[in-house]
Formats: structure tokens, sequence, C-alpha cells
């Protein structure tokens, strides 16, 4: 289920919205090799009209499984906005969409949930990588370990005899 607003509650007093969003309402068609949904989004909102628009206040919270940056190696990270907030308004353009007295605040998390996502997740923050390739294979071509820390990229190629 969507996350929604009752309009007309919301005419006379805010609403306090407190719940999960399941990871299909909301991030169905997201794709990343890098960072998943696998367990759905926490929100803690209030909601307060203010003439033809609407303020959006208040946490999100989800868990996002992730594959770090420089090792590979996956790890379970916490995303938390916590001062999640947006003037949306009710009519125009921009409108949130609406179906007949309830307004759709999905799309409106969605945007601001996929804007927080991590770039480059890091398993910790000393991550090192992936380990450094054995000096054995640059034995092939005939170097040995001294001579590939040479200062030229190319030394090693430049020793080949064809």
């Amino acid at each position: 289920m969507p996350l929604q607003v009752n309009l007309r509650l919301l005419e006379r007093i805010p609403q306090k919205l407190v719940g999960e969003l399941p990871v299909v309402e909301f991030a169905a068609d997201f794709h990343d090799e890098v960072v998943r949904f696998t367990k759905p989004l926490q929100y803690d909102l209030e909601v307060i009209r203010q003439g033809l628009d609407i303020l959006v206040q208040g946490t999100l919270s989800i868990v996002l499984e992730c594959s770090c940056a420089r090792c590979l190696s996956s790890f379970e990270t916490q995303l938390e906005i916590e001062d999640f907030s947006a003037f949306v308004p009710l009519e125009g353009e921009d409108a949130v969409p609406k179906d007949g007295d309830f307004a759709d605040l999905t799309p409106l998390v969605r945007e601001d949930t996929f804007l927080a996502l991590p770039t480059k997740p890091l398993c910790r923050p000393e991550c090192r990588g992936l380990p450094v390739k054995a000096p054995s294979r640059d034995s092939r071509l005939g170097a040995t370990p001294s001579e590939v820390t040479s200062t030229s990229p190319w030394a090693a190629l430049e020793k080949l005899k064809l």
C-alpha cells in the first residue's frame, strides 16, 4: 500500500504517519549493482496543510545491502534521513499525485531516498580494496619483481624479445 495522507482530515488537524513502506511499493523498478533494497523503508512523518500546499517533515530509515566499492564484499548498512522535509503543492505542475481525498507521498519519499544513497559504499572506512596482484604474474614477461617497480609502466614490455 502506498504512503498516502487523507487531505480532508489534513484540513482540520496535522497528521502523524508512522509505519513501513514495502520495497515493491517504492523501489520495485530500482536496479543497481552496488546498492540493493532488501527490507522495508521505515518512516515517521508529520504532515501539515498550509493553504494549497502540504509540508512533510520527519525521518526515513532503511537497511541497504551494498557491495563495497573497493573490495567488492557484501555488507549491510543503515541509511538514515533524519531531517526529511518537503514542501509540496497540491495543485499545478509539481502537484503530488492524488486519488480522491488521498495524496500519494510515495514518489516524494522515493526521490529523497534515492538521492541519499551512497555512490561508493565502503564496508569499512579503512578498507584497502582488493589485494595487489602477485609479482609472479609479471614474471611471465621476463621481469623480476624488482624491475616491475620501475618508474615506467612500459618497462616490462620493453624487455620483451620478439
